[in-house]
């Protein structure tokens, strides 16, 4: 038996060191699978928080199967700060958040997770981040920044870039512009359209503004476009067509304007631009590269203020001024007023300002004292003045396409006084005719008066 017993021993410890291996075995699974599965567990949670945080502050980007491609590497989607004046001057859209009725305004989970309160003198008002997004996204922000892609330098790639603004409130009857930086190639110098560079803005309704497309420098410049407050889910599409041939730049801040909770803020129907102050200025797009579109035809609107009984318009001091007159007409004859016939037809430049007269100083008469002498009214203005006056001194300029200098322009330069009633509206209008020295624009100030208008006025 001892034999027996000393021959199976080894048998038995082998089988004993093949137990104890499988129960480690058993045992350090176990463990490393319940580390596994608590490492999927936090996976999950972190992605689904994720996904929250992304879903509350990413719009969503168009489907892969765009016509212009994926969303290259180098799109941005920066977030800028909101001012103390843009908060004033977006409240309406995008404040007010502490209102259970307004929440709809803007995205009701950043609504609630307001962090930063307004200044003090805005009641119930929160701050939030602006998103900047560049090329092949798209936003239903009711306020957002369109970028080039390298902003803030500049870029030089040839490229479509194209950018969807969705409408989902049904009360937004507008998009406002505003280009607070825009610098791409100007107009050809002989036909006067864009070149390869240019904005395209496409909206649900038809375009009836008076332009299609924008180049140049115009940074400074605003524009509105209306849409559809009907539809419901409409969108509007910007597209950034730039070339090799120079570098380009722009920061495009985009507000989707509630017609209902914001009616100050809407322009009047027709209006590509539109100022609300009682003084400001009002300048050709492209003015600082120094020429115009062709083929434009727009509406500048001022609001009115209820005290106005006039308005006066002048060149900027020191700017200079050119509309091209008709092609072939004596340079004379198309300086300043429309009581030439330059500036009387419909197929070339001209800028339009309704019952605009030209004020020429005052003539003393014993009987009656001081009376205004004006012009007949003349509304056209084209040529190198927006007055005309004074011409016969630069008449031998004139004669050899010599540009008359800033000095001149101020000589010249005497207001343009318009007592129309209604709503307040400078009209530009341009014909395919380009003559690169004389499509220079305008820089024109005017100012809302609600003094001067009983006094006796005689026309020459």
């Amino acid at each position: 038996r001892c034999r027996r017993l000393s021959t199976e021993a080894p048998n038995m410890i082998r089988i004993n060191k093949l137990t104890l291996l499988v129960v480690v075995l058993v045992c350090w699974c176990c463990v490393t699978g319940i580390k596994v599965d608590e490492q999927l567990r936090n996976d999950k949670n972190q992605f689904a928080k994720s996904s929250n945080v992304a879903s509350t502050r990413v719009a969503p980007r168009p489907s892969s199967d765009s016509i212009l491609g994926p969303m290259p590497k180098h799109a941005t989607n920066k977030s800028a700060s909101l001012t103390e004046d843009e908060v004033l001057k977006t409240r309406a859209v995008v404040a007010d958040v502490s209102n259970s009725n307004l929440k709809s305004t803007i995205n009701e989970k950043r609504a609630e997770k307001c962090k930063e309160k307004c200044p003090a003198n805005i009641k119930d008002c929160c701050r939030y981040a602006i998103a900047e997004k560049s090329c092949h996204n798209a936003t239903d922000d009711p306020v957002s920044y369109f970028v080039n892609p390298s902003y803030p330098s500049e870029d030089w790639d040839s490229s479509f870039c194209d950018f969807r603004v969705d409408i989902k409130n049904r009360n937004v009857c507008q998009l406002r512009l505003d280009l607070e930086e825009f610098s791409l190639r100007g107009p050809h110098k002989y036909l006067g359209s864009c070149r390869q560079d240019r904005l395209i803005i496409s909206t649900t309704l038809p375009n009836g503004i008076g332009i299609t497309e924008l180049c140049g420098n115009n940074s400074g410049q605003h524009l509105y476009f209306p849409v559809d407050p009907k539809a419901g889910g409409s969108s509007v599409s910007l597209m950034m067509m730039t070339s090799l041939s120079s570098r380009y730049v722009w920061k495009v801040r985009i507000t989707q304007i509630d017609c209902t909770a914001d009616p100050q803020s809407v322009a009047p129907t027709g209006c590509l631009q539109y100022h609300t102050s009682l003084s400001g200025t009002i300048q050709s797009f492209n003015y600082a590269g120094g020429m115009y579109q062709s083929g434009l035809d727009y509406a500048v609107c001022i609001k009115r203020s209820v005290n106005t009984c006039r308005v006066e318009f002048q060149q900027v001091p020191g700017s200079t001024f050119g509309i091209n007159s008709m092609e072939g007409a004596s340079l004379e004859e198309g300086i300043g007023r429309a009581g030439e016939v330059s500036c009387d037809l419909v197929t070339h430049d001209y800028l339009h300002i309704p019952g605009g007269m030209l004020d020429i100083g005052e003539e003393i008469f014993a009987t009656t004292g001081n009376v205004e002498v004006y012009t007949p009214t003349a509304e056209k203005f084209c040529g190198r003045s927006l007055s005309g006056l004074a011409i016969q001194e630069f008449a031998e300029k004139i004669k050899i396409n010599d540009p008359l200098g800033a000095q001149d322009n101020i000589t010249i330069a005497t207001p343009v006084t318009t007592y129309a009633s209604g709503p307040i509206i400078v009209r530009f209008h341009t014909d395919s005719v380009t003559v690169r020295e004389r499509d220079i624009g305008f820089s024109i100030a005017y100012q809302q008066l609600g003094t001067g208008c009983n006094k006796n006025k005689i026309r020459r």
